[in-house]
């Protein structure tokens, strides 16, 4: 318990220098401190990457993916059909017809949690409802489908469906995946994230 508040305690100081940064956004405190604290305790504000590739793999168009990255690191890679939305921009009017709404889910997500949960943090601030956080951001996304184990025969079935799951995915993103004999690891295919073709009526595509 004492380090989940030690994280809060991070998380506020966060904020503050992110609101420090950024003086010239006229932010409308909508949420209470106390809200905000008990929001921030609450881990249903994170999405996991195995329910972020459902998303993908079924492309679910209720599901929106934002990149907060910069546009440097969004032109090099991103996950597919993804838009991009840099950090440094998510307060612009331009996006709150997209970040506050109720239609679809938005999954905010950035190499590791870091710009993602500081974004998550001044939307929620604002009022704005249906963003989430991808756990362990782009890193945890391709380390998990990376590095799936077989089960061993006295896991339960729960594990082996999880299993073929995201053995699945990654026959989705590399067309390769052999499902082994034995509990060995498997080799490690690198997965291949499709560059985002820049069109005119995307967001954040220039």
């Amino acid at each position: 318990m004492r380090k989940k508040y030690i994280i809060v305690s991070v998380i506020a100081i966060s904020l503050g220098i992110i609101l420090a940064i950024l003086p010239a956004k006229k932010i409308r405190t909508e949420v209470r401190p106390n809200q905000m604290l008990m929001e921030l305790l609450d881990e249903t504000r994170y999405m996991s990457v195995d329910k972020v590739a459902e998303y993908i793999v079924e492309q679910n168009r209720f599901g929106l993916l934002i990149d907060v990255r910069t546009p440097e690191e969004y032109a090099e890679w991103s996950l597919p059909g993804a838009f991009n939305i840099p950090f440094d921009s998510i307060l612009s009017p331009n996006y709150e017809y997209i970040l506050n709404q109720d239609i679809y889910t938005n999954i905010l997500f950035s190499n590791g949690t870091t710009y993602s949960s500081q974004a998550w943090m001044l939307l929620k601030r604002k009022g704005y409802t249906n963003n989430y956080i991808m756990k362990g951001g782009l890193n945890n996304f391709i380390t998990t489908f990376l590095t799936t184990q077989y089960p061993l025969e006295s896991e339960s079935n729960e594990t082996f469906d999880l299993y073929q799951f995201r053995n699945g995915v990654r026959q989705y993103f590399t067309g390769s995946g052999e499902i082994p004999a034995s509990n060995e690891q498997e080799p490690k295919n690198e997965i291949i994230i499709k560059k985002n073709k820049k069109k005119e009526d995307d967001v954040g595509g220039c």
